[in-house]
């Protein structure tokens, strides 16, 4: 899991800003002062009119470079990268800006996943004032709380005066702001959605024309409000015993890890927990659990579940362990909505500890774990292979201490939770919704964030950056490869497993479909030249088979760029 940055440190007060002959202006320069003292480091811009404010208060005197923007011409890519800004420090949030009209729902899909996984994000809308709604006014919508079931902050901050925002309207920007910092990562971290009006003009006016104009506001202090957080709740005992399983979903971190191998439970991590690790590790657990928790008297079958983070990827957890009547599922979460999906949670909890109801020696908890892990490996071992597998175990083994791995959500992170063993790197996934919207795009952010973390000494060594997709999410995010020639591209693989359509619904109820019905409407062949859309968005672009990908990884990478991974001809190529 990645370390936080130390504790930001606002300042009491901002100063006001200059005049701009443009209210607009003037309270976008408060709001990103305001912000960036509060620990705000990037902002994500697509381009638009009205939105032209915010654009240029970043270049004002009172911001200065204390936000690095970035510019993406496709607002979903644009909300993404913010959301991956974010995820590699959440105490450092980053914002996304859009001008009004359709362009703000283009967002909607990255606020679902910020607020599903609890990651904070900053959406700054710009909007006509009140006397242009409800008019016919062009670009003009209904975007006011748009958000507001996900947002743990939805304001409709009113425009301010024309020619020069008021001392009153400024210092209400800047409450806004510290308010939004403080709901955003506050102890339910998510999105916030700030829809800002803005009055003509949108533009900074010249000095000369305001020279005699009288000046709303001078360069006096603006009070910033600062919040103290709570401190996290004290661990409470949950029981544990020899028939005490972890499992550890998206998210779960170190904690899991830790709980697991200090009373020698069996640790049932996904790739994306932060947790697979440690000598209590089951690699290779659902094709086991389907076996355990189909037998009511098999040896291995637990009768307690503790769970850590949110399990999605494995039926056999999902429903099979944590839905049977005989298993108590004590759930370890600080918030109030918990994953509980078969609704059979007897105990929640916001730390845990745990408490042996019956001491268990050591040899046995060795003799047991070695049981689990031998039962998992024969199970593992006789599930069909495939040439997508290795090529995700490539990856996967490619990946180590200071690297960071995002993996979408296709049939590829299943692979993994199947047959990859521990890993020291950091993994992360959409796993909020599990949806293949702006994968792309996102990893982008990440590798962003760690370069700027290492550049301004916040990180050591780099590492590297790698996003492990299929050919239908790779596609879905091609936007996420369009970063214009005057912005600063990411330093990322972008591993693309080609098989020619949707795999992942083979392995569901619908291969039971008619195969044409199941090719056309499931696994959807694209018949796409991916390396050729790739670098035709200015990614250098490779193809590769599977024997040829360790030796590609291996690559010292310093660009962005693309390895698109396709069978040769003595691999098995279909979907089955």
């Amino acid at each position: 899991m990645h370390e936080r940055t130390a504790p930001i440190i606002p300042p009491a007060w901002i100063q006001a800003p200059r005049p701009t002959g443009s209210g607009a202006v003037d309270q976008s320069v408060a709001l990103w002062s305001a912000l960036a003292a509060l620990g705000l480091r990037d902002a994500v811009l697509a381009p638009g009119s009205r939105s032209a404010p915010l654009v240029y208060a970043l270049a004002a005197e009172e911001v200065g470079e204390r936000i690095r923007a970035h510019v993406r011409i496709d607002e979903r890519a644009a909300a993404f990268t913010a959301l991956g800004l974010s995820r590699h420090d959440p105490a450092r949030p980053a914002a996304v800006v859009t001008t009004s009209g359709t362009a703000t729902a283009h967002l909607h899909a990255a606020v679902m996943e910020a607020h599903h996984s609890r990651i904070p994000l900053l959406v700054l809308t710009a909007d006509r004032p009140a006397e242009l709604r409800e008019v016919g006014a062009n670009q003009t919508t209904r975007q006011a709380g748009m958000f507001r079931s996900l947002a743990r902050l939805a304001v409709d901050l009113p425009a301010p005066t024309a020619r020069a925002a008021t001392p009153l309207e400024l210092r209400t920007a800047v409450s806004t702001a510290a308010r939004a910092l403080a709901a955003t990562t506050g102890e339910h971290p998510g999105p916030v959605h700030l829809n800002l009006s803005f009055r003509d003009p949108l533009v900074p006016r010249p000095t000369t024309e305001t020279a005699a104009e009288p000046v709303s506001t001078s360069r006096q202090r603006i009070v910033l409000t600062r919040r103290v957080g709570s401190p996290p709740p004290p661990p409470q005992p949950v029981p544990v015993d020899g028939r005490t399983v972890v499992v550890a979903g998206d998210g779960a971190g170190p904690a899991a890890a830790e709980l697991a191998a200090h009373h020698g439970l069996p640790l049932l991590a996904e790739p994306s927990s932060g947790a697979r690790h440690g000598e209590t590790l089951i690699p290779g657990y659902p094709a086991l659990l389907r076996e355990v928790m189909a037998e009511p008297g098999h040896p291995l079958r637990p009768q307690r579940a503790i769970v850590l983070g949110r399990p999605t990827l494995s039926r056999p957890v999902v429903g099979a362990l944590l839905g049977a009547e005989d298993v108590e599922v004590i759930v370890v979460d600080r918030q109030l909505d918990w994953a509980d999906v078969a609704r059979r949670a007897s105990l929640v909890v916001p730390t845990a500890v745990g408490q042996e109801q019956t001491p268990v020696p050591a040899q046995e908890r060795r003799t047991h774990l070695t049981a689990w892990r031998a039962a998992a490996a024969t199970a593992a071992e006789a599930l069909p292979s495939s040439w997508q597998q290795r090529a995700a175990l490539a990856v996967w083994e490619s990946s180590g201490a200071g690297d960071v791995l995002v993996l979408g959500s296709s049939s590829l992170v299943r692979d993994l939770e199947q047959h990859a063993g521990p890993t020291a790197a950091r993994v992360i996934a959409n796993r909020g919704l599990a949806g293949i919207d702006g994968t792309t795009a996102m990893a982008g952010g990440i590798a962003l964030a760690r370069e700027a973390a290492v550049a301004d000494g916040a990180d050591g060594a780099p590492g590297r950056a790698r996003l492990l997709v299929g050919d239908l999410t790779a596609l879905h995010d091609l936007t996420g490869l369009l970063i214009g020639p005057e912005e600063q591209r990411p330093v990322l693989d972008v591993v693309v497993v080609d098989d020619g359509g949707g795999r992942i619904f083979s392995g569901l109820e619908h291969a039971a479909a008619p195969p044409g019905l199941l090719r056309r409407f499931f696994t959807t062949p694209h018949g796409a030249d991916i390396a050729a859309a790739a670098a035709a968005l200015g990614a250098e672009a490779h193809r590769v088979t599977t024997a040829l990908l360790p030796e590609a990884l291996a690559v010292p990478a310093d660009r962005l760029r693309v390895l698109v991974v396709q069978p040769t001809s003595s691999e098995d190529s279909t979907n089955s």
